[in-house]
């Protein structure tokens, strides 16, 4: 555990009927979970080269200045400034809430003996030493938690999260975990590549392209859809355009021959051939 001090103390509000979560040290709400997810899957060495980079890394940083923020990156501090809390041992952290939140998805299975030694022997989990009371808070009634530091803020998300049964699901596309708003979302939002799309972006055009691919009628209502579409968004002086209202009575059309073709009310060569008209 680290060694604590009065610099580290933050109170946290979690909402009784939501799953939302207040941390002292910021005005704005989080959901439940975010913050946790957010810091375990940080490239920790890039963010503790710039202040306000740490200061993003989870609410508990945002009050930080930059001595001790410093400190994150000293092995040997002196015992005044010490908290024990430096890039290694942040890293640690990350590892071991990988390892929780496996087990709490997959299973106790998942859960090394590192990470079944820290969860047991936690404090906020084993002991209760911690103060929490109901407050209300903006009209809301919330539990105040009264936390020693970043581990418990880490420890008290977890233990929310665990209560209340939150569904957490591993993005298909990314392999990380994320908290869907609905249950049958199977990527998550963040950004996957270099040009700004997110995992959804690119995990449903996969699906759609594999589910075409599959489809011999919805891959020829595909192709003719472009076609279609780019008569009426891109004329040519020596091709047969199309005006939107054609393209939309087309594109209606079209859609209830695929759905009579697919239940069999429809020669499924019949449609293909009027597809390409």
């Amino acid at each position: 555990m680290l060694k604590e001090t009065k610099k580290n103390y933050i109170h946290v509000y979690m909402d009784l009927t939501d799953e939302i979560i207040y941390f002292h040290t910021t005005s704005a709400p989080c959901r439940l979970g975010k913050s946790l997810l957010d810091f375990i899957y940080m490239d920790l060495k890039k963010v503790c080269l710039e202040t306000e980079q740490v200061q993003e890394m989870h609410p508990y940083f945002s009050s930080w200045n930059d001595e001790r923020i410093q400190t994150l990156t000293i092995k040997d501090c002196d015992d005044d400034a010490s908290t024990d809390l430096t890039l290694g041992k942040l890293e640690e952290l990350q590892g071991i809430y990988k390892k929780l939140l496996d087990a709490l998805v997959h299973g106790p299975s998942e859960m090394n003996e590192e990470a079944a030694h820290y969860f047991l022997r936690h404090p906020f989990y084993s002991s209760g030493t911690l103060v929490n009371q109901t407050v209300k808070n903006e009209n809301r009634w919330m539990i105040d938690y009264f936390l020693m530091g970043f581990e418990d803020c880490l420890m008290c998300e977890l233990i929310e999260m665990m209560r209340r049964h939150q569904n957490i699901k591993v993005c298909k596309n990314c392999g990380r975990f994320f908290i869907p708003r609905r249950s049958n979302v199977d990527y998550c939002t963040r950004v996957f590549s270099s040009d700004g799309k997110t995992c959804a972006d690119v995990g449903y055009t996969k699906t759609f392209e594999k589910t075409v691919k599959k489809d011999e009628l919805l891959q020829a209502y595909t192709r003719a859809y472009k076609a279609h579409y780019a008569r009426m968004t891109k004329p040519r002086k020596k091709a047969a355009n199309m005006s939107r209202e054609e393209f939309e009575a087309w594109y209606k059309e079209a859609k209830e021959g695929l759905e009579l073709a697919r239940q069999g009310k429809l020669d499924p060569e019949d449609y293909k051939v009027w597809l390409k008209k």
